[in-house]
């Protein structure tokens, strides 16, 4: 007889096996690879047919499958999240990156052009050759041109940015014909007449003619640039395609793809070199920014105060100053990055070579790096082609041992090479890394990025085989050196935007107070014959030139901190607080406030007069800004801990939208009408100002407007000298 229990124990066993099931068939499903097809499909699927079984020989516990795709098909690909990699063109990689957030690419692609290697390509603008009107750029108004789509960068945008900088707006001066893809469409509609003038990408006309499809004779090309690596040209050249993970691939994957892209060679599929380390794609981005072109087509709302109109020049140059500060930041911030993934990429590889077969394989396989193989005991080291390629040797040239290599090195970096290479022998570094100038066979130096580790010991444990990499870095440290030559600039260019605004703010208020005292002369000698129309204009005028007087005055106070004010110094907290609350007192007993402090007022370096203008702030904010017919009660609480000292000022006041918190802090900026609150509106931004000179931050809680607020900031306790160096 069959019990309950039997009952249930047949059911968790049924239930088991199905969850067991799913998830096999979540582990078996197949990667999916997307590649823009410019081509025809099935040309596309053919070339690249073969990218599946390269990659599930190198990773044989997955099943890899390619697709080609048109623009449309792709993007719904990605957004349905049917895709894990993605191989397109440059222009679309900013547009969806744009759209879903996705991460820098894994790698760019290498092309087999003209009978090189290349990692850029261009647009090119044609012709047929009978056409003697059709010569250069100018031509092409009013003329129909053909092209796959507005979203491909080598098949139309490469060309509006061409026709752009000779003042022609391609869409507007032009009847498109938009063919779809692939290329081959476009030059199709140019030899049949239903268009006068093609754009198609590099290597389509070449592929055609060699394939026995266009006779090269029956075309011109248009506004031809000369290039060594490129016999048809008519633009600039850019980065190649990008292959890219979806923001949901699992990272170890991801990795072990992009490790099997780096080590693909020239004959794994036709017409492709293989894959290198990811391009630099801003060039691409500020091309589809100047000829508006997704996701950059929608043009961006502003508003002007009256301060803009009455004073763009210091706050435009302030702001440009600002913002490109920020930009190189950024460019720092995302070369570093970059290195340190290449540095992580190859440090991994190193790791796994263990024996000579592997060594071979790196050799030969491997992207863009010089192999070296140094037998310690011998002084004997191979140095591969490539390595020798990088300092312009030939395959027969320069001595293979340790000796000549080291008569390389640049004399102020030798001692430094060789402390670091006895310190990884004495095991006080898990792997060989050092930069350092190697002398090429012309002369001159170029920095290199040496890599290595020991893969034979004897048995006393002495390294007797050492296998590692040099990479050519010289262009990083180009770009390094460039870009903090550029910071420094910036710097001192903020320097004296900041001496400059505060010289204008001070002479500005002169001619200021000279027309505040002839408004305040004609008031008291004329107001008496002036009708009531007159008399109020007269008030409006005399309200205007005290309002823009106090925003001077707060300009100036702004650009004082730090240059102005006094040195920092160790200065007892309490004795601040008890200056300020003496100072509010008066205003504080007008509205029967109740101010609250509590906590502890440590000892710290600062600014003294900076530091009371700021507690002074943020009370008199909170006693300004209160409910009608409802007393102030404001808690001041102060924090000390992790070397930094948080004081928070939490008030009943009218509160804040959250959704004006970005606004806040900056200049002018008021949330409430003047008809309500007076005040110029830099109160905020000169708290800012003084938190940055202190290093700290400053920030706002408020559950919304009549829920009161609550202002805190944070600066450190202890000496700071960056923050001295202001100038005086």
């Amino acid at each position: 007889m069959i019990t309950n229990a039997l009952i249930n124990r047949i059911k968790f066993l049924l239930l088991s096996c199905c969850l067991l099931a799913s998830f096999t068939a979540l582990a078996d499903a197949p990667v999916r690879i997307g590649v823009l097809a410019y081509r025809p499909k099935p040309q596309t699927l053919e070339q690249w047919q073969a990218l599946s079984s390269i990659l599930h020989q190198a990773i044989p516990e997955r099943e890899f499958v390619v697709e080609a795709l048109n623009y449309d098909e792709l993007e719904a690909r990605v957004d349905s999240k049917q895709l894990d990699f993605l191989l397109t063109n440059p222009g679309h990689y900013v547009h969806i990156s744009y759209q879903h957030s996705f991460s820098a690419p894994l790698a760019t692609l290498l092309r087999h052009e003209n009978g090189g290697s290349q990692d850029k390509f261009g647009g090119v603008i044609f012709a047929r050759a009978e056409r003697a009107d059709l010569n250069a750029l100018d031509d092409l108004r009013g003329k129909k041109i053909a092209a796959t789509s507005q979203d491909s960068l080598g098949g139309f945008q490469m060309q509006a940015y061409e026709a752009a900088q000779a003042g022609i707006d391609i869409v507007k001066a032009s009847q498109l014909v938009i063919t779809g893809m692939p290329h081959d469409a476009v030059t199709a509609a140019v030899l049949s007449g239903q268009a006068d003038i093609g754009f198609v990408r590099t290597g389509v006309l070449e592929d055609l003619a060699k394939n026995g499809k266009l006779d090269l004779r029956q075309i011109k090309i248009l506004n031809a640039q000369p290039s060594s690596d490129f016999k048809l040209l008519s633009t600039a050249l850019y980065p190649e395609w990008p292959f890219l993970a979806m923001p949901n691939v699992d990272r170890a994957l991801a990795k072990k793809v992009a490790g099997s892209l780096f080590l693909m060679g020239p004959d794994h599929i036709p017409g492709i070199e293989g894959f290198t380390i990811p391009a630099d794609y801003n060039s691409v981005e500020q091309l589809l920014r100047n000829v508006r072109a997704k996701p950059f087509d929608a043009v961006p709302s502003f508003t002007l105060t009256d301060i803009w109109q009455r004073y763009p020049t210091p706050i435009l140059a302030l702001s440009a100053g600002v913002m490109l500060v920020v930009l190189l930041s950024l460019s720092l911030f995302w070369v570093n990055r970059y290195l340190v993934a290449e540095r992580r990429r190859v440090r991994e590889q190193n790791i796994r070579l263990a024996d000579s077969e592997y060594r071979w394989k790196f050799a030969l396989e491997g992207a863009d790096e010089g192999v070296w193989d140094w037998d310690i005991v011998s002084g004997e080291v191979f140095f591969s082609p490539r390595w020798k390629s990088m300092v312009g040797y030939q395959p027969d040239e320069f001595a293979n041992n340790f000796d000549a290599w080291r008569a390389s090195l640049h004399p102020d970096d030798t001692d430094r090479v060789l402390q670091t290479l006895s310190d990884y022998f004495d095991g006080k570094n898990k792997l060989y890394w050092v930069e350092f100038r190697m002398r090429c066979k012309d002369g001159r130096y170029k920095w290199i990025l040496a890599k290595g580790m020991v893969v034979a010991h004897s048995p006393e444990g002495k390294p007797q085989r050492m296998l590692g990499t040099h990479v050519d870095i010289d262009k990083h440290k180009q770009i390094e050196q460039e870009l903090r030559q550029s910071h420094d600039a910036l710097l001192r260019s903020n320097v004296d935007l900041e001496q400059f605004a505060y010289s204008v703010s001070h002479d500005m208020r002169q001619p200021l107070r000279m027309v505040s005292g002839h408004l305040q002369f004609l008031e008291r000698n004329l107001r008496e014959s002036l009708d009531e129309d007159a008399r109020q204009n007269l008030n409006f005028a005399l309200e205007g030139a005290k309002r823009m007087d106090a925003m001077i005055v707060s300009l100036l106070e702004y650009s004082r901190v730090g240059r102005k004010t006094q040195q920092k110094s160790w200065i007892a907290s309490d004795a601040i607080r008890d200056e300020v609350l003496q100072f509010v007192e008066p205003m504080a007993a007008q509205c029967q406030a109740n101010i609250r402090c509590q906590g502890d007022w440590p000892i710290l370096y600062a600014s003294r007069d900076e530091l009371s203008r700021l507690l002074q702030n943020l009370l008199v904010n909170a006693l300004h800004y209160r409910q009608e017919y409802q007393a102030p009660i404001i808690d001041v609480n102060s924090e000390v801990g992790d070397g930094f000292w948080r004081l928070s000022v939490r008030d009943n006041g009218i509160g804040i939208d959250p959704g004006q918190f970005d606004r806040l802090f900056q200049f002018f900026s008021r949330l409430q009408a003047r008809t309500r609150f007076e005040g110029t509106g830099m109160g905020l931004a000169l708290c800012r100002r003084i938190i940055e000179h202190h290093n700290g931050k400053i920030w706002v809680d408020s559950a919304g407007e009549g829920q009161g607020s609550c202002f805190t900031f944070e600066i450190p306790l202890g000496y700071t000298p960056a923050t001295d160096s202001q100038p005086a």
